[in-house]
């Protein structure tokens, strides 16, 4: 593959590049189950796409504090509430890279790929996590979709990134852990790579990616083997 035939490689940040998993520590901290980590999170999602319906946006942040107050009305913390929102948010801002994602962003980096980032969160909580993690110097640019006019899975978010970068969605590969992602990204033109990390099904209603990975390591390892599957 030379380095015109290679894709341009997007990846989303939120569970994909990040682990989620000590949120359901700072939901205990607040004193409600950490299981709710996972349904506040999926919340903020649903209420993301649901304004993306419209063409309407909110930024992450505004979307994290409304749903966590609504979720602890239901589920009161052990603290005054303001105070539990704002340890989940900041819980948020101190995530870590999965373990498989470092080396993994190395390889592509020393190989020739091109490393951008399109996050459904702030460019600003994105950028931290890349920095703590040391594998900032390896993406070009970090978007987020604040910027653009809805939210991802919306075609609108894949085709503004595009324009940003001055890249055809058809030359550009989005990683994801999420296939509502992917399957938003296939249907505006961009191919897709799934990272498997648990050995889940595919839902069959869902667009194929173009690869499968258990990680950004074997993502790395594809791509540099060939990838013919994924040039534009």
């Amino acid at each position: 593959m030379t380095a015109d035939d290679r894709p341009v490689l997007v990846f989303d940040v939120n569970e994909t590049l990040s682990d989620m998993r000590p949120l359901h520590h700072a939901f205990e901290e607040v004193g409600v189950p950490g299981e709710l980590a996972a349904t506040w999170f999926a919340t903020v999602l649903r209420e993301g796409f649901a304004l993306a319906v419209h063409g309407e946006a909110q930024p992450f942040s505004v979307l994290g504090q409304e749903t966590a107050r609504t979720l602890f009305t239901t589920h009161p913390p052990s603290r005054d509430v303001e105070d539990a929102v704002r340890h989940v948010l900041d819980a948020v801002q101190g995530l870590s890279l999965h373990a498989d994602v470092p080396d993994g962003v190395r390889a592509l980096a020393a190989a020739g790929f091109r490393l951008t980032a399109l996050t459904n969160g702030s460019a600003a909580t994105a950028e931290g996590l890349l920095e703590r993690g040391g594998v900032r110097q390896h993406f070009e640019q970090v978007c987020s979709v604040e910027d653009a006019p809805c939210w991802k899975p919306a075609s609108e978010a894949y085709g503004w990134a595009s324009g940003v970068w001055g890249v055809p969605l058809e030359r550009m590969l989005m990683i994801a852990v999420h296939p509502w992602d992917l399957h938003g990204a296939a249907r505006a033109g961009m191919r897709t790579a799934w990272i498997d990390r648990h050995g889940a099904p595919y839902p069959q209603y869902a667009r194929t990616p173009d690869l499968r990975v258990s990680g950004v390591r074997e993502l790395a390892a594809r791509l540099e083997a060939g990838g013919a599957e994924v040039t534009g």
